[in-house]
C-alpha cells in the first residue's frame, strides 16, 4: 500500500461529520466492453458494486452525494472508454474546502460482462462487493471490507482496516489468490475438490484449514503445505486477524 494513501485515508476516516443537509446526482450510463474486456475503478469515499452479467456491456450508475451544490459540482465521475477496456475514476477539485469534501462520497454499481477481468479497484474509506466475475480480479480497499462471490479465475485482495471474504466456484491449475490485510480477518471459500499450495501468516491470529493438509511448516502462526496435487498458490497473510480456508458445501 502507498504510505501517502494511507496517511489519506486516516485524515478521512476521522474528518467530523457535521451537518445532516446533502444533495444528490444520480448518473447511469452504458458502455459497449467486450466479453473479456478489462474494467478498473478509482474511488475515494463511497461503496463498490460490481456484478458479472450475460451482456458485451457495462452498465454502470453512480450517485454522488455532498452536503451543498457547491460541493457536488466539484465532485467528478470521469470515463476512460474503449470495447476492450473501461475505466471509471472519481476526481475532486483539490483547492476546495478539504471539510466539505470529507462529507461528500460517491457510491457506484456496476454490472459487466461475467468473463471480464477486474484490472484494478483501488477505494480508500469504502466497502468493496464482487458477485459473478469469472475473470481474474484485484481489489484494494483502505478503510472498507472487501466481499466477493461466484469467482472463478484467481485474484489479488488487500486491505488496510478491513476483512476480507471471497468464495470461488471454480479453481484451476496455475491459479494464484491471495489475501492480504492489515487490520482484518481473511476467509477464502474453495470448491470442495480444490487442488493447491497454501501459504498462511498471521502475526496476531488464528488459522484454520478445512482441508486434509500435506504440512511442510507449521506454528501457531504459520502455515504451509499442499491439498490435493497441489496446483494452484493460495496465500493469505495478516497483521492482526484470523485466517480460515474452508470447504464450499
Amino acid at each position: 500500500m502507498n504510505p501517502l494513501r494511507l496517511a489519506a485515508a486516516s485524515v478521512l476516516l476521522f474528518a467530523a461529520v457535521a451537518s445532516s443537509a446533502e444533495v444528490r446526482e444520480k448518473i447511469t450510463q452504458t458502455f459497449p466492453l467486450n466479453a473479456d474486456g478489462v474494467v478498473s475503478l478509482s474511488n475515494v469515499n463511497g461503496n463498490v458494486e460490481v456484478t458479472g452479467w450475460d451482456r458485451p456491456e457495462v452498465s454502470i450508475e453512480v450517485e454522488k452525494i455532498a452536503p451543498d451544490d457547491e460541493t457536488l459540482k466539484r465532485m467528478h465521475v470521469r470515463f476512460d472508454t474503449s470495447p476492450t477496456r473501461f475505466a471509471v475514476e472519481t476526481k475532486v477539485e483539490k483547492q476546495w474546502k478539504f471539510w466539505e469534501l470529507s462529507r461528500a462520497e460517491v457510491r457506484f454499481k456496476l454490472r459487466v460482462p461475467a468473463g471480464a477481468s477486474l484490472k484494478k479497484i483501488d477505494v480508500v474509506n469504502s466497502t468493496i462487493r464482487v458477485r459473478g466475475v469469472r475473470g481474474y480480479v484485484d481489489l484494494d480497499s483502505v478503510n472498507g471490507a472487501i466481499e466477493a462471490e461466484g469467482l472463478a479465475a484467481g485474484g489479488r485482495f488487500d486491505t488496510v482496516n478491513g476483512a476480507i471474504r471471497v468464495s470461488f466456484d471454480a479453481v484451476a491449475a496455475g491459479d494464484r489468490i491471495v489475501l492480504d490485510t492489515v487490520n482484518g480477518s481473511c476467509t477464502a471459500i474453495l470448491p470442495a475438490n480444490a487442488e493447491f499450495t497454501l501459504v498462511a501468516d498471521s502475526v496476531n491470529g488464528s488459522i484454520a484449514c478445512d482441508f486434509p493438509v500435506t504440512v511442510s511448516k507449521s506454528g501457531r502462526t504459520h502455515l504451509a503445505g499442499t491439498i490435493g496435487g497441489g496446483g494452484a498458490n493460495v496465500t493469505l497473510d495478516s497483521v492482526n486477524g484470523s485466517l480460515a480456508v474452508r470447504k464450499a458445501k
